[in-house]
């Protein structure tokens, strides 16, 4: 069995401004940095075997408040575990009445993304079988690892609900392709304060 966590990144100042980050660094708001010391108090008496990190600059930013309080665990960052590439979006406000059927040319697909998120498992599954396991990554690549975790369909990445900064969702992966899930998008551990909000466009 293997126990894995997977975490988004804070709140970046590219969430704020509802502009598209896709694989740009992002960098952390006041509020995405406050939120990321409240998640790593909430991990500081945590155990991992492996802790995985996408090697965009605002999920290093999440990864290394939860190493403050965890020096001695060995960092690896992955790109694979990268958001969705949105082309020549990226960096700019999202298109009005913006929806996920409509991406820009040279954009990753859905079932792209999809097919990276199923390498990433497949990883974890043939490397880190019987540890704990967790990962800082993003939202669309969150929704991206459900689909193959539950074994759902590409049409069913659209129904999961949108990762919360900071969240954290734990599961229990079985050889049988069971997956028992622990907790899912939970954020108890930020304030009012705190609190995320939607950064997707209307």
């Amino acid at each position: 069995m293997i126990y894995l966590t997977i975490i988004r990144h804070g709140e970046t100042i590219q969430n704020l401004h509802k502009l598209c980050q896709g694989q740009q660094p992002g960098k952390l708001s006041p509020k995405g940095l406050k939120q990321v010391k409240k998640l790593a108090e909430r991990l500081k008496d945590e155990t991992t075997d492996v802790f995985y990190s996408s090697d965009l600059y605002r999920a290093l930013e999440t990864s290394q408040a939860i190493l403050s309080f965890h020096p001695e665990w060995n960092l690896i960052k992955d790109p694979l575990l990268r958001e969705r590439y949105m082309s020549s979006w990226e960096g700019k406000p999202f298109p009005k009445n913006w929806n996920w059927s409509y991406l820009p040319e040279g954009a990753e697909t859905t079932k792209d993304m999809i097919d990276r998120a199923r390498a990433v498992v497949s990883k974890i599954q043939k490397n880190d079988e019987g540890k704990k396991v967790m990962v800082v990554t993003h939202g669309s690549f969150i929704k991206a690892l459900l689909t193959v975790l539950f074994n759902k369909t590409e049409a069913d990445f659209f129904s999961w609900e949108e990762p919360k900064n900071t969240g954290v969702s734990s599961f229990e992966l079985y050889p049988d392709g069971k997956v028992n899930i622990i907790e899912k998008n939970n954020v108890d551990h930020l304030d009012a304060e705190t609190q995320p909000v939607d950064c997707m466009p209307k």
